[in-house]
């Protein structure tokens, strides 16, 4: 659980493990954000949260619980104890401390999880692994479905160096992969690179704003 103390900080992160019955199942963890302006609300609200969910015979998993200091003031109070600010995980996406782009105020900033990028990845590769003997046109197009799914959920306002860094690996596997396909090293980079240029993959881009202003998906 992160909290905002009234200078402005922010939310938090609370894992909600569920009982389940022999008759039926329910998912093993739910993730809450929850965003205060006083520390000591966001104390009180935990200590609630554990009573509450206690009456319906569900537990707040304490190991996956946390409050932190985020928000405006939080790299300040951060940098006078010589430490960094703190970042949150939620919904697949690193979330961090920033500034507008003219490097002033507060921004709260996202770029695609390291555990989630590095899982994302795995994923296409096995995938890669099992279609390379698939005609080069169905595979292109089902690589391009892949990569066309993944802008559309993590290219979010200022995560284009996330959406960037995976458009650069997937062009890396796909190289490799290829190129096993055949003789050892039957396409080089020069080679590549044209065929990216005749069948070009879709470029990362923004596609959600965050702020509520229209974004160009052309």
């Amino acid at each position: 659980m992160h909290w905002l103390d009234n200078r402005s900080r922010m939310s938090g992160d609370v894992h909600v493990r569920f009982c389940e019955s022999p008759r039926g199942k329910v998912p093993r963890a739910t993730r809450l954000v929850v965003c205060f302006q006083c520390k000591a609300d966001a104390e009180r609200f935990r200590v609630e949260l554990g009573q509450r969910l206690g009456k319906f015979s569900l537990e707040v998993e304490p190991t996956k619980t946390k409050e932190m200091e985020f928000g405006r003031f939080a790299v300040q109070s951060a940098n006078k104890r010589g430490e960094r600010a703190e970042t949150f995980d939620f919904l697949g996406l690193t979330h961090y401390c920033g500034t507008r782009r003219n490097g002033t105020g507060f921004r709260m900033k996202r770029v695609t999880a390291r555990k989630k990028f590095v899982a994302k990845l795995r994923i296409f590769k096995e995938w890669l692994m099992k279609a390379r003997t698939l005609k080069t046109k169905e595979l292109w197009e089902i690589a391009k479905a892949k990569l066309r799914g993944h802008y559309n959920y993590y290219g979010v306002t200022d995560n284009y160096r996330g959406i960037m860094r995976f458009d650069q690996a997937i062009k890396r596997l796909l190289f490799k992969w290829l190129n096993r396909r055949g003789k050892r090293s039957c396409l080089n980079w020069e080679e590549f690179n044209k065929m990216l240029k005749r069948f070009p993959l879709p470029k990362p881009r923004i596609m959600v704003s965050m702020f509520g202003v229209p974004v160009n998906t052309m």
